[in-house]
């Protein structure tokens, strides 16, 4: 069994967990920024393919304490390199630091690298070559104090693209923190799904995926352990073919995205259609003031500007108070949630959350604000 750590955005280590606990054999540990497990070839694939909120699935293959920077060198160079890499693969390291010791990233990766390259020339008499944009081996080092851990990257490319758009919106949410705001919802997959202000329809696609049982991975063309001298191409066409009968498009869900602009409901309606799910959402341009829920029940979740630009203050502040007089006008009976990195601005909704979920969407500190809409209580 091997060790693993799956990175995901702040805030979602639970969901997570939760998620990724019926893909794998062992119980899931939450962690800062992720989840560790042990696990098989099997659980490997089968994370990277499932994972909804999960962004790199790392799995160990070294690690080891150091005292000084004199000692990178030598522990990096005795390890048997040559399970990992050859003269023929190219690779690329990424480090992260959390250490007082060693606070030259840049110093310890060179030092790696030399190490690793000279390893290899020593046993093959030829050295594998850095590539910065397309590895076929990713390390990911973590510095923690004294500690040193080595991952390679068996996702490649970050989960949360997920290979259904070619363009998206400037402004548009991360597919795996749009996941995670749904699952953590707790959206019946059921119930109607509405979000009134989607941008190039990130949420509605994601709430469509989940509802239909569509795995977070199925439209990519390649993961990182696809270039892995140890790839049982076998092992994954049996779990991808299992997968797609899982898929259940006979279900019928009401989800509904919507947005002023209508080159983001035109972006929103090409990913649909590149999924072949374009009949499963109903996208239409539309002011957010003209919005009327189909039923008399379900879930709302927006996404809203957070406004960061001087100047902007009073016409944000305006957009919040609009979205509140919505939800208290027209969508009684509703589960509403918003999404913000605006705190200030959420004031002006005038409503009292019931929750406040704290996330990060990259660097900037969020909230994820459940406003439960009491039938007629507005009126």
């Amino acid at each position: 069994m091997n060790k693993y750590f799956l990175t995901c955005p702040r805030g979602l280590e639970e969901v997570t967990s939760k998620q990724i606990s019926q893909y794998i054999q062992s119980n899931p540990i939450v962690d800062l920024g992720g989840v560790k497990f042990t696990g098989n070839k099997e659980d490997m694939y089968n994370v990277n393919l499932y994972s909804r909120t999960g962004m790199h699935l790392l799995k160990e293959i070294y690690s080891f304490n150091i005292n000084s920077e004199k000692d990178i060198y030598k522990n990096i160079y005795n390890f048997s390199w040559d399970k990992i890499l050859n003269p023929n693969k190219t690779f690329i390291i990424r480090t992260k630091s959390k250490s007082k010791v060693f606070q030259n990233t840049n110093f310890f990766t060179l030092k790696m690298k030399d190490a690793i390259v000279d390893n290899i020339r020593s046993k093959f008499g030829k050295r594998p070559s850095i590539n910065k944009i397309n590895p076929d081996i990713i390390l990911s080092i973590l510095v923690k104090d004294k500690q040193i851990k080595i991952y390679i990257d068996s996702s490649g490319t970050p989960l949360f693209k997920r290979g259904y758009r070619t363009k998206i919106h400037k402004a548009a949410l991360n597919e795996s923190l749009a996941a995670g705001i749904i699952l953590l919802s707790n959206w019946d997959k059921q119930s109607p799904f509405y979000d009134i202000m989607c941008g190039s329809g990130t949420i509605p696609i994601e709430a469509a995926m989940i509802a239909y049982n569509i795995p977070a991975g199925m439209f990519r063309d390649e993961f990182g352990f696809q270039k892995w001298d140890n790839y049982d191409s076998i092992l994954w066409n049996k779990i991808i073919t299992n997968a797609k009968k899982k898929i259940c498009l006979q279900n019928e869900v009401v989800i509904f995205g919507s947005d002023y602009f209508k080159k983001n409901i035109e972006l929103g309606r090409h990913s649909a259609r590149q999924m072949n799910i374009s009949q499963k959402i109903n996208f239409q341009s539309l002011d957010i003031q003209d919005f009327k829920p189909q039923k008399s029940n379900g879930i709302i979740i927006i996404n809203p500007p957070y406004g960061n630009r001087i100047g902007e203050e009073k016409i944000i502040q305006k957009l919040y108070k609009n979205i509140g007089d919505i939800l208290k006008t027209n969508c009684s009976g509703l589960d509403a949630y918003i999404f913000t990195g605006n705190l200030e601005a959420a004031k002006s909704i005038g409503l009292r959350s019931k929750k406040r979920i704290i996330l990060k969407n990259g660097k900037i500190d969020c909230r994820l604000l459940h406003y439960p809409i009491a039938s007629g209580k507005f009126k």
